[in-house]
């Protein structure tokens, strides 16, 4: 017997078995001209006042405790290629998304005030989030950020980042930064969040020259 409703659910059950293999080459790092749509400059920031410990200490942590900083309801981390705690350059790092979607990432670089993630093939974004804690001017005041500059890796994610991936991504970076201050024995005293998007894709360098978000 001809069933539509069934008809109809077939593309829906061939995406989701898409979703769930995963891209070809799956732990290759990726860069924004492996995604679709605009790319996407997004900074989350909190601002610390009666900070205890140093700037140096607050991004150690940060690094080598990001599962523990992370709501794991929303984002899941542990390590891909060892146990994380520690967490070096170099290491790949396993992310499960709101309980469903698969990620992975790399630790491409470590300085004494923070860190930077790129994407892999495999997660729904494809560019880099740097962690940084930025020393203020006075005594125990410091900013907390996140920044991510990325594309979606594909229509379907971009799909669902617009109907509602991103409050649940802003939600999990303004947890992170929350457990980050506590950390720092300080209180918060502002926080925020801001994006720019462009149709087409520029050089990185030639984004952050023209659309900062100091």
């Amino acid at each position: 017997m001809f069933r539509p409703a069934a008809l109809l659910a077939l593309p829906a059950l061939a995406l989701t078995a898409l979703i769930l293999r995963g891209p070809p080459d799956p732990l290759r790092p990726s860069t924004p001209e492996d995604g679709v749509g605009p790319l996407t400059r997004r900074r989350y920031w909190a601002e610390v006042e009666g900070a205890t410990r140093t700037p140096q200490e607050i991004a150690a942590d940060w690094r080598h405790h990001l599962p523990q900083h992370s709501p794991k309801a929303l984002a899941w981390f542990r390590g891909l290629d060892h146990a994380a705690p520690p967490i070096e350059q170099g290491d790949r790092l396993w992310i499960l998304l709101l309980g469903l979607r698969r990620a992975r990432v790399v630790i491409e670089h470590v300085d004494d005030l923070g860190f930077r993630a790129r994407t892999l093939r495999l997660h729904p974004d494809a560019g880099t989030s740097e962690f940084r804690v930025l020393p203020g001017k006075r005594a125990g005041h410091l900013v907390l950020q996140v920044e991510s500059i990325m594309r979606t890796h594909s229509h379907f994610d971009r799909i669902a980042y617009v109907m509602g991936v991103h409050a649940a991504q802003r939600t999990a970076w303004e947890r992170v930064l929350d457990s980050v201050a506590a950390f720092s024995g300080g209180h918060l005293t502002n926080r925020g969040h801001e994006s720019v998007e462009l149709p087409m894709l520029p050089q990185v360098p030639e984004l952050l020259a023209t659309h900062p978000l100091a």
